[in-house]
């Protein structure tokens, strides 16, 4: 009895894990055979199965809400740049204009482009024009000899936000393809 009721109570959380990322593609039918399964089970043991569909629902519409307010912001009038106290990057080109784009459920500001200083090169630049005030990490990588450096400064005001470069050069690549990137602050939903 009390391994099938840790089953139904595992089948159940499963259904609700899965059911957050599964909705915007239609009904899932593997969710939807999660939670006739878990139905059974509990019919078996004689329990009652709370409905989550009030709950699938409630999540569902705070996703559209942080989605439409990402979309808001993504749209948003008005100049795009880099925090002003970016450091410069010496013989960098950019490919294009700063812009916006969401990643990890935040927008935010990117401008990319190459220099054909090294990785190690451009993290040093970065390195040494941070200021006191600033938290720093840098991270040195290598894997199939394509080299990469991420650098993330933070000034010690939040409110400032934070600049991460990285910078990657392939082993037979005489340029290194240069990403900047700005997270915005996270819109309010209301």
């Amino acid at each position: 009895m009390k391994s099938n009721f840790v089953s139904v109570t595992l089948l159940l959380s499963a259904a609700l894990s899965f059911a957050p990322v599964t909705r915007a593609q239609e009904a899932n039918p593997d969710v939807a055979k999660m939670l006739k399964d878990a139905e059974e089970q509990a019919k078996k043991m004689n329990m009652k199965v709370p409905d989550v569909k009030p709950q699938l629902a409630e999540m569902e519409q705070d996703q559209a809400k942080e989605k439409a307010a990402l979309k808001k912001q993504l749209e948003a009038p008005g100049p795009i740049a880099l925090p002003a106290w970016t450091p410069k990057l010496p013989q960098f080109t950019a490919a294009g204009p700063a812009t916006r784009k969401i990643i990890d459920d935040q927008v935010h500001i990117i401008v990319t482009g190459t220099s054909p200083l090294t990785p190690a090169e451009l993290g040093d630049a970065w390195e040494a024009a941070k200021t006191e005030g600033m938290s720093f990490g840098r991270s040195n990588n290598s894997i199939n000899d394509t080299k990469t450096v991420i650098i993330t400064l933070r000034p010690q005001d939040a409110a400032q936000g934070e600049v991460r470069l990285e910078a990657t050069r392939a082993p037979k690549e005489k340029i290194t393809h240069v990403t900047i990137t700005s997270p915005l602050p996270k819109p309010n939903m209301d």
